[in-house]
């Protein structure tokens, strides 16, 4: 009987197909073995298991999940465990190799021969999925493919300065609001994932952005994150872990969302926060992180004990890099210690870039197109001292965009900030603000004062919202705003309106008054208490065109839906976070919009409604033109704004006439600091033009390549699922059949994984508890995708198309043919060879695009001639399976010749082939090693630090080391297949 130990691969003799299984869990006379490659498990009796043991033999390549392979040339074993031995001392554990089996030569051959072949169908379905399988890997573009995102230039610029450093990326993420800093974190973040250079994220946020961040990454990256919050932690006590374990919350899932708040709340939490480890860690609304004039906040202290706890760290902030100095040099150096050290020589530094930027001030930075080095020495004066180092650059190795950039990052903050204003990056609409007066009801006046001092607790926001945000329902219709409201509503029947308030208790309140007034078909409503799946289902509504017109939302409807469809913005209240105020109107304010946005704010004369519109309109001029940074005059005039709030009656005239003239010219006067204080060389340096455009223009060739549709439509079919038209051109259903066993197919949404998505939303039953399971609606069309929210963005990075690839690729899988070819034009047997390269750099180089994996397919007759001239024409054939011939000795022969002679020379041909990749991969590599080291001296030695530099000299080996790693590849036989031409 087998000695059963943790860790040991084995594969399954009835499910091939699940791939290799790692032995998770001895019980008694029971084993789990998990299956990593389909994320099932299997529970068998010890002693009749139909399982067998997965052990590689000598000249067999090991390949661990981090894309590390060599050829074994030893093995031992440890406590049941082998441990496989390469060139080089380079060493796996058998526990390590990665859970999808390769098929064994012998194998192969073995199955050929005894006629245990595939359908051709189904071999032909293993072959494209490796072509396009090895084709993503390689892509210069692998991780942006996949987000359910806009071709927007200067996110996918970011995206690819950010990821292809050596290094994990640690930057600040500083566009201004608008442009999207969310979209480009999660961008970053996923081609991170995608290409294997990070498994761990941590993503801490303030309490308000937490259901916002949920929702993002789920909906535009197709990813479940964990909310670590207090829910999570007293289902994961009551789960069965026992204080004695005493495990990290922290540390049970990979892809982690927190709230700075819950974090700070309990000593135990901290504790554990701060304990655990990650590879990439994204704050959010970094601007709280303040260090300055002897204060040093809670969030501050929070992020800058784990900074060295990750490998990768963004910081996303919107606040003009100008305000608060001290604390954006602290951030800075969270990003980089070793750069920014002492505040005082930081100040110096900025005076002296200022004088660069100022000599550079005339050069066309705004310009699409590109900088040239005559742009350079016209507009540079004659005594800069740029004019020294321009001098001495001499090689013109470089275009002239690529040594300002340089300069940039050496002298001003350029290689860890990345900012993008609107200005520079153009393309937005025109507001208009519409302002809507309403006469005061006295009766209905009184009441909100006589609740507001009834309620003290919440005074203010009755004060703001009047008796909609209370129970009192009977005096819901003598809010002034209805009337209106309702009349607006009749003059725009055939324009889609999105209203937002502050508070979901107004939102309902709403919805009931509109109900009995207009028909509950006529809107919908989109706040928090509801699933994100709700939500989905609401906004896909909204987008219909034969859909409700007015959507009725909570301050969750600028969580960063695209509604660019509508043109009417109502904000029925105004929050006093300025940055809100810009959320709400950037739902409509978006890059690529077409029309005028059309911003309708009713307010009541007197009012406390009143006051806070005259605080934005004449005081912030927040309407007309994109609010930078409110938040610093609000900390100003707080108590002066909060009186007049309080008691309009009163002290409203007063604020008009001492405070808002006040806020005019301080917020004049903050506009003009700002642009003052444009580094407009950053924002140069924060976008590429030529470079986005050679990006977006790869990825829109790849979404119109229908190979992937048509090999996902084809094997999903073939595993019983049933796909049929969706309801919208060009969307499809995909829905598993009733033979096909739950979580069989990999990507098709779970119980559990539906489970998370509504976690966000209320537990209140509402969602049916197989609602969605098994199926799911998806568009190959990115435009299609972005309209509509419940319909997936089908991409080669979708989980269902990469379930797809493992499908058709999975153990016992096409991996033999045996077919004949019509209209071959000659008597023969060919026998075509597929094969794999597999490379023996780590995913953590990062150089997959450089040196990935090839696929390589040779065709040999049986005379040993090299026929693969004719692969298109066999492509073209018309083919039909056939069985393979027992017992007749002339075709046992050629099989013979084949699996030995044949394989050899097809082996020999394909090496040929991949001793040339691996050239042409290795001189890449060595070309983009050799660029980071020459860009890094270049940048220490216009500081004045390149001399006995550490990073220098590691840099320096990595030239070696990478190309060394990419010139040797692994060879390996994936099928065949038997020719017999007619």
């Amino acid at each position: 009987m087998s000695t059963f130990q943790i860790g040991q691969r084995y594969i399954s003799e009835q499910e091939p197909e699940l791939g290799v299984g790692r032995v998770q869990k001895i019980e008694f006379k029971n084993i789990t073995i998990e299956f990593p490659a389909v994320k099932q498990s299997r529970i068998y009796r010890t002693t009749a298991a139909p399982i067998k043991r997965y052990l590689l033999s000598v000249g067999e390549n090991a390949k661990n999940e981090k894309g590390m392979s060599f050829t074994v040339e030893n093995i031992c074993m440890d406590n049941g465990l082998a441990i496989y031995l390469g060139r080089g001392g380079r060493e796996m554990k058998e526990s390590d190799l990665s859970p999808k089996a390769a098929p064994r030569v012998s194998d192969i051959f073995s199955q050929l021969i005894r006629g245990n072949c595939a359908d051709n169908k189904e071999f032909v379905r293993r072959e494209t999925a490796n072509e396009l399988s090895c084709e993503w890997q390689r892509s210069s573009v692998r991780g942006m493919i996949g987000p359910r995102v806009n071709l927007i230039p200067h996110q996918y610029y970011l995206c690819r300065r950010a990821c292809t450093s050596s290094a994990i990326p640690r930057l600040m993420l500083s566009d201004e609001v608008g442009l999207g800093k969310t979209i480009e974190a999660g961008m970053i973040w996923h081609s991170l994932r995608s290409t294997g250079r990070i498994t761990r994220t941590l993503i801490l946020v303030p309490e308000s952005l937490k259901h916002q961040w949920m929702t993002e990454m789920y909906r535009r990256f197709n990813h479940v994150f964990t909310l670590v919050d207090e829910g999570y932690i007293r289902s994961f006590l009551e789960s069965g872990m026992h204080e004695s374990d005493n495990p990290n919350p922290f540390n049970q899932a990979n892809d982690v969302i927190c709230t700075i708040e819950f974090v700070m709340s309990q000593p135990a939490v901290t504790q554990d926060f701060l304990s655990a480890e990650w590879d990439l860690t994204i704050v959010d609304e970094a601007h709280h992180l303040v260090c300055e004039d002897d204060f040093t906040s809670k969030e501050y202290l929070l992020v800058n004990s784990i900074t060295t706890r990750t490998k990768g760290l963004l910081l996303l902030t919107g606040t003009p890099l100008q305000l608060q100095p001290e604390s954006h040099f602290n951030r800075l150096k969270m990003l980089d210690p070793a750069r920014f050290t002492a505040y005082q020589e930081f100040l110096k530094d900025e005076e002296s870039y200022r004088k660069i930027v100022r000599d550079l001030s005339k050069l066309p930075v705004e310009s699409e197109e590109p900088m040239t080095w005559d742009d350079l020495n016209e507009v540079l004066p004659k005594n800069s001292p740029i004019r020294e180092w321009l001098s001495k650059e001499n090689s013109r190795e470089m275009t002239a965009a690529e040594w300002v950039r340089r300069i940039v990052d050496a002298l001003g903050t350029g290689s860890v900030v990345f900012r993008n204003t609107r200005r520079s990056v153009g393309g937005f609409p025109k507001r208009e603000l519409y302002e809507v007066e309403l006469k005061p009801v006295p009766q209905y006046r009184t009441l909100v004062e006589k609740a507001s001092e009834a309620d003290p607790d919440h005074s203010f926001d009755i004060l703001v919202d009047g008796l909609l945000i209370t129970k009192y329902k009977s005096t819901w219709n003598m809010d002034e705003r209805i009337p209106w409201l309702l009349g607006f509503l009749k003059e725009h029947l055939k324009d889609k309106v999105l209203l937002i308030c502050e508070h979901p208790d107004v939102v309902n309140a709403l919805a009931s008054v509109l109900a009995e007034e207009i028909g509950e078909n006529a809107y919908v409503t989109f706040t928090e208490d509801m699933s994100i799946l709700a939500r989905d289902r609401a906004a896909a509504s909204f987008a219909d065109e034969r859909g409700p017109m007015l959507m009725i939302a909570s301050e969750i409807g600028s969580e960063g839906r695209n509604f660019q469809f509508s043109h009417d913005l109502i904000l029925f209240d105004l929050p006093l976070d300025a940055a809100l105020v810009e959320q709400r109107i950037g739902r409509l304010d978006r890059i690529g919009q077409t029309q005028t946005i059309r911003v309708h704010v009713p307010y009541v004369k007197g009012s406390a409604q009143e006051v806070i519109f005259r605080w934005y309109n004449e005081g912030l001029g927040a309407f007309g033109a994109p609010l930078m940074s409110g938040g610093e005059l609000f900390l100003k005039y707080t108590e002066t704004l909060i009186a007049a709030m309080a008691d309009p009656k009163h002290k409203l005239s007063k604020f008009m006439k001492e405070t808002i003239p006040l806020v005019q010219k301080d917020s004049e006067m903050l506009r003009k600091n700002i642009e003052k204080g444009r580094d407009k060389l950053l924002e140069f340096n924060s976008r590429d033009p030529q470079v986005s455009k050679q990006i977006t223009d790869e990825i829109r060739n790849i979404d119109a390549d229908e190979r992937l549709q048509n090999l996902m439509i084809d094997t999903l079919m073939a595993a019983g699922v049933e796909v049929e038209k969706g309801y919208v051109p060009t969307s499809m259903i995909f829905r598993a059949g009733s033979q096909v066993e739950g979580g069989t197919i990999p990507g098709l949404p779970t119980r559990t994984m539906l489970d998370k998505t509504l976690a966000a939303g209320p537990k209140d039953g509402s969602e049916k508890s197989d609602d969605g399971a098994g199926e799911l609606t998806g568009t190959f069309d990115r435009t299609v995708a972005m309209q509509h929210d419940e319909i997936s963005f089908l991409s080669f990075e979708h989980p269902l198309a990469q379930g797809v690839i493992d499908m058709a690729t999975a153990s016992g899988k096409g991996l033999t043919a045996c077919v004949i070819w019509d209209d071959a034009g000659s008597k023969d047997m060919l026998m075509q060879y597929n094969f794999v390269v597999e490379p023996s750099v780590p995913a953590a180089w990062g150089l997959s695009s450089l040196a990935g994996p090839a696929f390589i397919r040779v065709l040999v007759d049986s005379q040993g001639k090299d026929c693969s001239d004719r692969l298109d024409a066999m492509d073209k054939g018309k083919m039909r399976n056939a069985n393979v011939p027992q017992k007749v000795p002339v075709v046992t022969e050629k099989l013979r010749y084949f699996a030995s002679t044949g394989h050899a020379l097809a082996k020999r041909i394909a090496t040929q082939k991949m001793e040339a990749i691996a050239a042409e991969s290795a001189k890449k590599v060595e070309e983009r090693a050799e660029q980071e080291y020459q860009r890094m001296n270049h940048l220490l030695t216009l500081r004045g630090k390149a001399q006995n530099s550490a990073l220098l000299d590691h840099l320096r080996k990595n030239v070696a080391l990478h190309k060394k790693a990419a010139l040797n590849p692994q060879l390996r036989l994936d099928s065949i297949r038997l020719l017999v031409c007619r």
